[in-house]
């Protein structure tokens, strides 16, 4: 009986030993088991004195430096860096000094090895213990730090130290966080001198639109976004300057949609879109850009479309600001430019009964003439004039509204 049960425990240590093995060959790994805890334990720890801070500092230091290439061991040694960085940067009347460009650079470095490694080997991790406690390592603090650490960097390229990421030295690939990082640059670019950062913005979106295994859309509507904003709020007023931009924003557009199958997007909204056509035709780079030609405004199913209707309204508000313009020269009395504008409205609506499409015509003229009254759409040109009295208002939309089709 003896016998037996020696045995069969002996048939058990036989079973077991390859799954200890394997057990202690995956324990054994010093990174998971020692450093990362160890770092965690000091990312936690409360320094509420520069000794201690400078103790959590040094720990974590030591922690990564045992494993260069692990991605949360960098990613608990960046965000060590940029409290470094802060606490550097208020201690010294809020200047950046060269000390605290250091950490900046070596946080950019860590956080750019954490990216570097596949995603399935930096899987977020809860409940983590270390010590006495137990933490969280997730991708969201990551991409946090690495907004601030991209934001810190625009901030000393104004003051003449460009990092070669951002001034696009070397051509950037299509992948770790080039998508986010586009999208922090794009956002931040407010005023004239932000252009310095024009090559990194059009080398991410060159890179991302062509690069035939690592597409992404986002440097493309973040640089289309950027542009148009930096002309709509008046951050850059030479022509030649506003010219080049909106090109620009309307090239990464088209990649964009090229890119979306025409579909727009969170980071390029329609409103967007709107707005960069806006800027096309007010400064004169295209006066027709967004518009659809009249000879397409009766063309299938189009007269009762968004196209149709926005460039009625636009192009009655336009019309209008003409006949003001010329009212305000003295070469047209108000009644003359009423007429004119009847005179306008008259021709549409005679162009869609020649294409057999006169009720279609006359509900979109309704729609126009009541987004030209209400400004919701209001061109350029409209700036500082009135809008048509109401009584013209009145007669025209009785007159060429879908109510007399309906007589």
């Amino acid at each position: 009986m003896i016998g037996a049960v020696a045995y069969r425990l002996a048939a058990l240590c036989l079973l077991a030993a390859p799954l200890m093995g394997g057990a202690a060959q995956a324990e054994a790994d010093p990174c998971e088991t020692v450093h990362l805890p160890k770092a965690l334990e000091a990312s936690l720890r409360q320094t509420n004195t520069a000794e201690q801070f400078q103790q959590a500092l040094t720990e974590i230091d030591w922690q990564v430096s045992r494993c260069p290439d692990h991605p949360w061991l960098n990613m608990m040694g960046a965000l060590m860096d940029m409290r470094a960085y802060d606490v550097l940067v208020r201690g010294n009347n809020n200047q950046v000094n060269q000390s605290a460009v250091d950490y900046l650079i070596r946080a950019y470095g860590r956080s750019s090895k954490y990216i570097a490694v596949p995603s399935e080997d930096r899987q977020d991790r809860f409940g983590v213990q270390a010590g006495a406690q137990r933490g969280n390592l997730t991708y969201s603090a990551a991409a946090d730090n690495r907004k601030a650490i991209i934001t810190a960097l625009m901030q000393i390229a104004k003051l003449g130290t460009v990092h070669p990421y951002l001034a696009a030295e070397a051509p950037p690939a299509c992948n770790g966080w080039i998508a986010s990082d586009s999208q922090t640059v794009a956002y931040a670019m407010k005023t004239e001198a932000d252009l310095i950062f024009r090559p990194f913005l059009e080398a991410a979106a060159k890179s991302c639109s062509t690069d035939q295994t690592r597409k992404n859309d986002t440097p493309a509507g973040a640089l289309a976004y950027s542009y148009t904003n930096l002309v709509r709020t008046g951050a850059i007023t030479d022509p030649a300057q506003v010219r080049d931009l909106l090109l620009a924003a309307r090239a990464a557009r088209d990649t964009y949609f090229e890119m979306n199958h025409g579909q727009f997007g969170i980071l390029l909204s329609k409103i967007t879109s709107g707005e960069l056509d806006s800027q096309l035709r007010k400064h004169g780079v295209d006066p027709q850009a967004g518009l659809l030609r009249r000879d397409q405004w009766f063309a299938g199913k189009r007269m009762s479309g968004d196209e149709v209707n926005f460039t009625l309204a636009w192009t009655l508000s336009d019309t209008w600001a003409g006949l003001v313009a010329e009212m305000a020269a003295g070469t047209k009395t108000l009644a003359e430019a009423g007429t004119a504008y009847t005179n306008f409205v008259s021709g549409i609506v005679a162009e869609g009964r020649a294409a057999g499409l006169e009720a279609e015509t006359r509900a979109a003229i309704l729609f126009a003439l009541t987004n030209v009254q209400e400004s919701r759409t209001r061109a350029h040109t409209m700036d500082g004039y009135d809008l048509p009295p109401p009584w013209l208002f009145d007669m025209l939309k009785k007159v060429y509204g879908p109510q007399k089709a309906e007589e």
